[in-house]
This record gives structure tokens, C-alpha cells and sequence, in this order.
């Protein structure tokens, strides 16, 4: 059942998204963006690590102990601004998303105009995930196993509790303390949506990744059995390419799911491009949100 109803959740997304296939230009400048986020602060990172571990090696508990508080003070700014980044694409997404669903023409100018004007709240929501992120990561690094396990389930639970955000930022424009608010309140009637979608596109994204791969797969085979090395690059180079585009379709059908079980767990009408009795059969929770 999960299955079905994701299945027809992410058909409707693509659809959606079809109609402007520009939109997927935020999810790749977003990795782009990343990655140079990830570079950027590669050399700090290695630096500390390396300064820590010899701090460590000649006895210098004191100087490791200035340098772990160091890392944290980089893990906080590399978190904020990766976060920035990644929410930044995500609300001109989502901007766009609603803007379909209003039946007008996004664009990618517009997107990136909406996400301009909620720069202020970007800034906030990624200064609160910073500051989430780093005192899971220092308890983490104090505590054993157990420890570990519960820090990862409190991450889990921040995940899901924040996961109306976005469109929240993008339609009502508070600030990071009441969007966490209600996004409780949306995930409350969304419950079963949210996690029927989530397990169900988590499967379909496994399937799809898996076919992804096939071609250097058949490449490795061709290749062990002719004894030369072309088939398993050209498998190689396709399955490269099908990952890259596997991976910014269905990081904007995501959010464009998002804003859609948003608009409907606001309003109680199913958006443009979606059916109502999928999205409203989709609620295990409640036969219909409530409004």
C-alpha cells in the first residue's frame, strides 16, 4: 500500500515538475554550491584534525582540548553555511512549487527572487540547524555507544519534526522558532503522508539508484569476458550521468511533494497537478486534514 500511494505521489510530482524542467537548475547549483562550501572548508578541517592528533600524540591535553573546541567552532560555520546553501535552492524550489500550484509560470529569476526576499529567515532557520547540528555532534563525541544511538534518534526525531520547513518559510515567512512550530502542527495531520511518502519514495529512489547502476555493471561483465577495458568506461561514464540526473529529479520531486502535502494539509484542496483522493487517501492518520 505505502508503495502504491508513493508511487502515485511521485508520478504526480514528475508531472508537476515536467512542466518546468528549468526548476531542476536549483538542486544542481545547490550541489555545486556544496561542493564548493566542502572544498572551502576542507583545509581548516584537515588542519585540525592534524593538529589535534599531534597535540594528542606529544601529550598536550590542554592544547587538544583548545583544538576540539576549534573544531567544533568550524563544524558550527561549515553546518551554517552548507545549510544555507541547501535551504536557499530548497525555498526557490519551493517558491516555484507554489507558484504552479497558484497556475503561473515559475521561472528561475522568480525562484531566486523568492528565496532573496527570505534571506533573513534562511539565515536564522540555518543558524538554529547549526546550532542543533553542533550540540548533537559534541555529545556525540562525549558519550559511548548508547549515547551515540540516542543523539542520532533525537537527530532523527529534529528531521522529522522540521521536515514543513521550507514551504512553511516560503508561504507564511516566519521566523526559525515558530517554523519548527508548525511544522509539528502540519506533520500532525500529515503524519501518515509524511511517513507513507518517505518510506515509500525511499524504496522507489533505492530501485531507481539500482538501475542506475546496471550499465557499469553490464560494462564489468563485458569487459572481464572480452578482456578490454572500453565497455566497463562507457557503462561507467552512462552510469555516472543516470546518477547525476537521478539525483536532481528526485531532489526537486521531493520538494515539490513537500509544498504539495503542505498546500494540502493547509487548505484541504489538492494543488494543481495532484489528485485529492490519492493525496487525501494517502493521510493514514485522518481521513482528511484538517483545515
Amino acid at each position: 500500500m505505502a508503495f502504491r500511494k508513493s508511487a502515485e505521489l511521485l508520478k504526480q510530482s514528475f508531472c508537476v515538475l515536467k512542466q518546468d524542467k528549468q526548476l531542476l537548475i536549483f538542486p544542481l547549483l545547490s550541489s555545486i554550491a556544496c561542493l564548493a562550501v566542502l572544498v572551502s572548508f576542507a583545509t581548516p578541517i584537515i588542519a585540525y584534525c592534524v593538529a589535534q592528533g599531534v597535540a594528542k600524540n606529544y601529550g598536550k591535553e590542554e592544547l587538544a582540548t583548545s583544538f576540539r573546541w576549534l573544531g567544533l567552532v568550524v563544524s558550527f560555520l561549515f553546518y551554517f553555511v552548507n545549510y544555507t546553501v541547501i535551504v536557499y535552492f530548497n525555498t526557490a524550489l519551493a517558491s516555484c512549487a507554489m507558484q504552479r500550484f497558484d497556475g503561473k509560470s515559475p521561472t528561475v529569476a522568480s525562484g531566486l527572487g523568492a528565496a532573496t526576499s527570505l534571506l533573513p529567515q534562511i539565515l536564522a532557520w540555518s543558524l538554529l540547524s547549526a546550532t542543533v547540528g553542533t550540540i548533537l555532534k559534541f555529545i556525540g563525541e562525549k558519550v559511548g555507544i548508547v549515547g551515540n544511538i540516542v543523539t542520532a534518534l533525537i537527530g532523527a526525531g529534529w528531521t522529522i519534526a522540521t521536515y514543513f520547513v521550507v514551504p512553511i518559510l516560503v508561504v507564511e515567512r516566519v521566523g526559525p522558532f515558530n517554523a519548527v512550530k508548525r511544522s509539528v502542527s502540519v506533520l500532525s495531520k500529515t503524519w501518515g503522508t509524511a511517513l507513507v511518502s518517505n518510506v515509500g519514495l525511499g524504496l522507489i529512489n533505492f530501485l531507481l539508484f539500482i538501475a542506475c547502476i546496471v550499465p557499469v555493471a553490464i560494462g564489468l561483465a563485458l569487459s572481464i569476458s572480452m578482456n578490454h577495458w572500453i565497455p566497463v568506461a562507457v557503462g561507467g561514464v552512462l552510469t555516472f550521468v543516470f546518477i547525476v540526473l537521478w539525483s536532481l529529479i528526485t531532489s526537486a520531486m521531493q520538494i515539490v511533494l513537500m509544498a504539495a502535502l503542505y498546500r494540502f494539509a493547509s487548505d484541504g484542496i489538492a494543488p494543481a497537478g495532484f489528485v485529492d483522493a490519492d493525496l487525501r487517501a494517502a493521510f493514514a492518520a485522518k481521513k482528511s486534514p484538517a483545515k
